[in-house]
C-alpha cells in the first residue's frame, strides 16, 4: 500500500476494484485554515472518462501489478490486435483504443500490459 501523496504520473492503483492509471497528480487547498488534499485524476484501464480522486495526503491506496512487455503485431482484426511477445514468442489477443488501433500496422512494434489476463496496448514504439 502506498500513499497518495507518494503516487507518480504512470502510477496504477486499483480503486473501485479496478486498475486505473494516474494522469495527473495535483495538490488542492480546502477550508479557510489551508488544509490541502492529493488530487488524482485517473484513467480506468478498460478505457472510458477520466474520473478523480481527492484523498488525504497520508490515506493509503494500493497500487496495482501491471506488467509492462514489448511485442510485435502479427494481425490486425476490425476490434482486436494479435500480437507475439518479443520474450516468450508467445501469441496474444489484445485490445487498444480506436486511435491507437488505427495507426498500428502488420509488423510493428509496440508497449503493451497484462493485468489478470487483460491484455491491452498503450502505445506504439
Amino acid at each position: 500500500m502506498a500513499e497518495a501523496k507518494d503516487l507518480q504520473k504512470g502510477s496504477w492503483i486499483i480503486y473501485d476494484r479496478q486498475p486505473f492509471q494516474v494522469k495527473r497528480k495535483e495538490v488542492v487547498a480546502y477550508g479557510t485554515h489551508s488544509h490541502s488534499k492529493t488530487k488524482l485524476f485517473l484513467e480506468p484501464l478498460e478505457g472510458g472518462g477520466e474520473k478523480t480522486l481527492t484523498l488525504m495526503h497520508h490515506d493509503k491506496v494500493e497500487e496495482a501489478e501491471i506488467i509492462k512487455k514489448s511485442a510485435q503485431v502479427i494481425s490486425k482484426m476490425q476490434n482486436k490486435v494479435q500480437l507475439m511477445d518479443t520474450v516468450s514468442y508467445e501469441t496474444l489477443d489484445a485490445q487498444a483504443d480506436d486511435e491507437l488501433l488505427s495507426s498500428i500496422n502488420e509488423g510493428d512494434e509496440v508497449i503493451f500490459i497484462d493485468y489478470n489476463g487483460m491484455i491491452k496496448i498503450l502505445e506504439k514504439k
